[in-house]
Formats: structure tokens, C-alpha cells, sequence
């Protein structure tokens, strides 16, 4: 179509005689720039047609009819209001955006958005139409007869649209205000003297008084000021609600009404600007109105921008949990390195175990359903009884400690750019070292614990059981012959939901307030003392998160396997400690006859396991966590390059702790 003259476009509309709004949408198409002269900020088909115009009588007068007739009488409430909000729960506003890629939303044909939505149907309209020069846009708009006209102003159906628009807009903003939800993040401003009160009675104020002519429509109206000036105490009471997600919790449902409110203050801040215009030329008030119709109508279909405005709080509440943990899994003494050593040895002893059950679990005869049960179960109480003995896996650090380093990255925004990147190279550096030492404790202990269960195993039950499972225990661990690479990212994703849900689950508990109603519990009350409640709630308050994470983790690692069969495909996992026991017990089963490639294969694949555990788990929580703080992604190409810089300088620092007994490193370089 854009090859199509824009001479050829305006004779058609020249002689028409409808109102057709496609002839538009042709238009629009010729006078789109291309994507080059997009980046360029240019519009060169806007020059063109205003050239046209000043010398065509015909082709000017032609258009300015049509437009005319195209736009006489259209409701534009429903844009003003309605145009580029979302309109429910955020899985039902996804919903409808995926939809409308797929078949555009239409309006009625009386309404403003039909119009909008069919001849700026594309998502960067509104960019463009910003990049045309003032000076262009006011003289298109005076040969198009804007400006001409000499109607009373409140006569005008526009500002009466614009005017019922607020209204509409002020009544919906009080409404989510008062949800019982959305007061719980802010319970200090439950009363008269609330801005959202107090907007909602100077709102109406002024809106009837420029309805009935009795007050002015100037910018300095003092009323209008005032309304205003009650927009912005109303954004900083939903900044303050955010704040005191740390305390009180936040859940999608309540982020969600939150960023509502924010996007309608700021469409009725932009209304009455409208109604109320800074300039007295009408022509630039056209220019300045068409702009805002379009960009607030293009903005209905934007997918990608709309999920990460309405996670964003709510990931951060979650990744900052995860992050406080995190932080206990970052050595910074020597103490605390042989600390974490000592916990991960424990954590292979009961992986080791595991496996074992794992093993025999196997030889039982069921369904996939019975299995996928047993191996959940299984990988589940594993997981339980690590975290309940403050043990270590070595794989579920990374979710928690990515958080850290993001948050070590926007504290350290405000310093300079080498200094900030030293720290956290040093911070880097701990977290591999931690990282380093937990595999090496879940590996050793892993390994010669499931061996020594194998060798009883076989003195007690016998020989049959290993011996069949040995080839298959032994090959799945070869990255050259096998899946193990691709299954063990698997498992990088799983461990990454499970920072999730650690984080999800204790911030859910924070904002419904779980503890204090476990506590309060009338049917408690009766059967425990105010001493085991309390007890019991703050149990709940400090581990559920870490259970009930845990309890997933292991359903997510003992069930890919089953659903992989029933889609048919080769899914599974691996994970670096359970490789280890696999290995153990894959030799303990071929009797120790197994050849040399086996062997090096075998720890080549533990240690490939190990890598592709950690760097997918902690490269997805690091991505989400940056983005919770708005942190940009491309500050991890400079991170990783002060990375190296320590590495070449100091890598022992990557694999031990500090030389000096008692010597103590900042954890967030703070």
C-alpha cells in the first residue's frame, strides 16, 4: 500500500461523499514513515501533504470535509475514559490483548475508538505522530479548518465528552481507592481527610462549574489547581502503598488495582489539561488532542509492556524474600565458608539417601502416575528435610543470591560506574566461592554415602536391583551420548520456580496476615495455649515459604518425567547432587567393572550438570530480579567484564575465602 501516490489517496477522498473511515486508514498508510526514517524521527510524507493542500483547493476543501463528516458527532467519553486502560484481573487483561493482536477489538461505529483503532491500528502510531514538528502540525490543522469555527466553548460535544470523561474517571478512581485491599497498604489514610476524598469533592466542583459556565476554563483557575494538586498527593499515597509492600505484603490482585489507579490519575490529570488548555490557539490544542487519542489508543494491544508494568512490584516484593536469604548463603570469612561446607556435606548425605530410594522406588510395578507420586514424594521429603536441618543443596542458592547482586546493583547506581562494578565483581567472586564450596560438600558426601547404601543394599537384599538399573544410571550421565546437558537446564528452570514460590508464599503470608490469624484461630484458642500459637505462627511465618517451595521443587523434579512420556517427548532432570548418588550407585551395581571413558564421562557430565544448574537458574532469577528494580540488562555486559578483571587479578578469591583467619568481607559491599 505504499506505493500507492499521496496525490492518488486525496482525489479519492476529494470525491467521496461518505464517511467511511477506510479512506482514512489509506491515508494514515501513505503518510506512515518507514521504519528507517522512524529511527531517524523523521516524517517526510507530512511536508508532502501540506504542500499539496496549500496549492489544491479542491484536494483541502475535499479532505476537510470529510473529516468533517467522519468525526461529526462521535462519543469520545469512552475513549477518554475507557481507550488503553485495563479492564480487570491481570490474567483477563492478557487474555484480551493476545486476543486483539489476533482480531482487533471494534467499537461501535458512533464512538470516537472506532476510528482510531481502524486507521492507527499499528502500536508505533503514536511515536510517529509525536515526531511531526509543531509548526507542521499547526498549519495541517489551519487548512483543515481547525480553529475557524466560533461556537460558545461549553457548547462544545467534545469538551462535554472530555468533562462526563472526568467525572466517570474521578468515580472509578475513588471506588479502588476504598477497596479493603488497597486501604490495607495504607490503613494511616482510612478516613475523611483521604486525597482520594478530598479529589473526588473538588473534582465535581470544578467539573460543574466549567459545565454551567461559572467557572473559568483558564490554567490558572484556582480550583483547577487545587484538583491538581490532589492528583499528584494521590500518586504519592499509591508510591507510599508501594513502600509498604516490604510490610504489609502485595498481591497481583492488589498491584493491579494500584497501577489502575495510577494510569486513570494520569488519564484525568491529561483530561483536564485538555479541558482547561494552556493555549489559547485551538489549532494546537487539536494537534495536542489528536496526539493523546492516538497514543492512548494504540496502547490497548501492547502486550510486552503491560506484564512487565503490572509484575514488576510484585516481583520485587518476591525477589527481595529470596534476596534477604540469599544473603545468608554468601560467605564472607573463612568461618563462614567451613560452615557452609559442613551444612553441604549433610545435604549430599540425605540427597545420597534419596537416590537410593529413588532407585528402588523404581522397581515397584505401577502406573506413571504411581511413579511420578512416589519420585515426587521422594524428591520432596529430600528437599523438606534439607531445608528443616539448615543443611545445603548447592543449586537452590542461586535464585536467592541473584536477588542480592541485583539489589547491590541499583543501591550502587549512585556511585561511579568503576567503583560500582569493583563491588560487585566482589560480590561475585563470594557468590561463586559459595557456590563452589556447597557442589564440592553435596558431590563428596553424595558420592560415598550412596555407595556404602549400595554395598548394603546388596549384602541385605541382594544384587539384582543395581545391577539392572547400573548401564541406564551410568549412561544418563554421558553429555556426549545422552540428554543430561538439556535435562539438567530443565532443572535450572525448576529451581528457579522454587525461588519463586519461596518468595510468592512468604509474601502472600505477609499481606493476608496467615500468622496472626494461626494465632488468633478461634478453634486453637481452644485446644492450644496462647504460648503454642505463638509458636506454631511464627514457625509458619519463618518456614512455610521454604517448605512449601521445597515440597514443589521436588514435585516438579519427580514429575517431568511421567509428563514427558505422556506428551512424548524426553524430558527429565538432572541435577548435580542426585548425579553424583547416581553415579555411586551405577558403579556399586556394574561391581566396579566399568571402563575409563565411563568413569571420565561420568564426572564430565557431573560437572556439566553442576554448570548448566547454576548459570540457568541464576541467570533466570538475576534477569527477573534486575527487572523488578528496573535495573537495565545491558549493565550485565560491565559486570562481567569487572568480573574477569577480578578473576585475572585475584582468582583465588573465586574458589577460597579470605587468606587472614577472622578477616570478614562486605557481603553487599556497602
Amino acid at each position: 500500500m505504499r506505493s500507492v501516490p499521496l496525490r492518488a489517496v486525496l482525489e479519492s477522498i476529494a470525491g467521496y461523499d461518505g464517511d467511511d473511515v477506510d479512506l482514512l486508514a489509506a491515508l494514515v498508510r501513505v503518510l506512515r514513515p518507514t521504519r528507517a526514517q522512524r529511527a531517524r524521527g523523521e516524517v517526510p510524507a507530512i511536508a508532502a501533504l501540506i504542500n499539496l493542500l496549500r496549492h489544491q483547493d479542491d484536494l483541502r476543501d475535499g479532505l476537510a470535509a470529510y473529516l468533517r463528516r467522519l468525526l461529526h458527532a462521535k462519543n469520545m467519553t469512552r475513549t477518554f475514559a475507557d481507550a488503553g486502560m485495563p479492564s480487570g484481573s491481570f490474567w483477563h487483561e492478557l487474555r484480551e490483548r493476545l486476543t486483539y493482536k489476533l482480531l482487533p477489538y471494534q467499537p461501535g461505529e458512533d464512538s470516537m475508538d472506532h476510528v482510531l483503532i481502524n486507521a492507527f491500528y499499528q502500536e508505533g502510531d503514536a511515536d510517529w505522530m509525536d515526531d511531526v514538528p509543531m509548526d507542521q502540525a499547526m498549519e495541517l490543522a489551519g487548512l483543515l479548518g481547525v480553529g475557524h469555527d466560533t461556537a460558545p466553548r461549553q457548547e462544545d460535544p467534545v469538551l462535554n465528552d472530555a468533562l462526563f470523561a472526568a467525572k466517570v474517571l474521578g468515580l472509578r478512581i475513588a471506588g479502588h481507592a476504598f477497596d479493603a485491599e488497597v486501604l490495607r497498604m495504607v490503613p494511616e489514610h482510612a478516613h475523611f481527610e483521604s486525597p482520594f476524598v478530598l479529589l473526588e469533592d473538588r473534582l465535581d466542583g470544578y467539573l460543574d462549574g466549567v459545565r454551567l459556565g461559572t467557572v473559568s476554563r483558564s490554567a490558572d483557575e484556582p480550583l483547577l489547581r487545587e484538583t491538581l494538586e490532589l492528583v499528584s498527593r494521590c500518586h504519592a499515597l499509591i508510591a507510599e502503598a508501594y513502600a509498604n509492600a516490604a510490610e504489609f505484603g502485595i498481591t497481583f490482585r492488589v498491584n493491579q488495582q494500584l497501577l489502575l489507579m495510577e494510569r486513570m490519575l494520569q488519564r484525568l490529570e491529561r483530561v483536564l489539561l485538555f479541558v482547561a488548555p494552556r493555549d489559547a490557539d485551538r489549532r494546537r490544542e487539536a494537534v495536542d488532542l489528536t496526539r493523546e487519542l492516538v497514543r492512548i489508543s494504540s496502547g490497548r494491544n501492547h502486550v510486552g509492556a503491560f506484564i512487565e508494568r503490572s509484575t514488576q512490584a510484585v516481583a520485587l516484593e518476591v525477589t527481595q524474600h529470596t534476596g534477604r536469604k540469599g544473603e545468608h548463603y554468601i560467605t564472607s570469612s573463612r568461618s563462614e565458608y567451613q560452615a557452609l561446607l559442613v551444612s553441604a556435606l549433610g545435604g549430599g548425605a540425605i540427597v545420597a539417601v534419596a537416590c537410593m530410594l529413588k532407585a528402588w522406588y523404581g522397581s515397584f510395578q505401577g502406573s506413571l502416575f504411581f511413579h511420578a507420586v512416589l519420585y515426587s514424594m521422594n524428591y520432596a521429603m529430600a528437599f523438606i528435610a534439607i531445608y528443616l536441618l539448615h543443611l545445603t543443596l548447592a543449586t537452590k542458592q542461586p535464585a536467592m543470591t541473584a536477588a542480592t547482586i541485583a539489589s547491590a546493583l541499583d543501591a550502587g547506581r549512585k556511585e561511579g560506574a568503576s567503583q560500582r562494578y569493583e563491588v560487585l565483581a566482589g560480590l561475585i567472586a563470594r557468590v561463586w566461592r559459595s557456590q563452589f564450596i556447597a557442589f564440592v560438600g553435596n558431590v563428596f558426601m553424595a558420592f560415598p554415602v550412596a555407595v556404602l547404601l549400595g554395598l548394603a543394599w546388596n549384602l541385605s537384599v541382594g544384587h539384582e536391583l543395581l545391577a539392572h538399573k547400573s548401564d541406564a544410571l551410568l549412561q544418563e550421565l554421558d553429555p556426549l551420548t545422552s540428554l543430561a546437558i538439556p535435562h539438567a537446564a530443565i532443572a535450572g528452570v525448576f529451581l528457579f520456580l522454587s525461588g519463586l514460590i519461596a518468595g510468592s508464599v512468604t509474601n502472600a503470608s505477609i499481606h493476608r496476615h496467615v500468622p496472626l490469624r494461626i494465632r488468633e484461630h478461634p478453634l486453637l484458642k481452644i485446644t492450644l495455649s496462647e504460648r503454642w500459637r505463638t509458636r506454631i505462627a511464627r514457625w509458619y511465618e519463618q518456614h512455610a515459604g521454604g517448605v512449601i517451595s521445597n515440597f514443589w521443587f521436588g514435585v516438579f523434579m519427580g514429575s517431568v518425567g511421567a509428563v514427558g512420556a505422556f506428551l512424548g517427548l524426553s524430558l527429565d532432570i538432572r541435577h548435580i547432587t542426585f548425579a553424583a548418588g547416581n553415579m555411586a550407585l551405577g558403579l556399586v551395581g556394574a561391581d566396579w567393572q566399568v571402563t575409563a571413558y565411563t568413569v571420565f564421562a561420568s564426572i564430565l557430565g557431573i560437572g556439566l550438570i553442576g554448570l548448566f544448574n547454576f548459570t540457568i537458574s541464576f541467570g533466570l532469577s538475576l534477569t527477573l530480579a534486575m527487572r523488578s528494580r528496573g535495573v537495565p540488562v545491558a549493565e550485565i555486559l560491565p559486570m562481567l567484564n569487572a568480573v574477569r578483571s577480578r578473576f585475572q587479578d585475584d582468582p583465588r578469591s573465586f574458589f577460597l575465602p579470605p587468606a587472614t583467619p577472622g578477616r570478614t568481607e562486605p557481603v553487599t559491599g556497602e
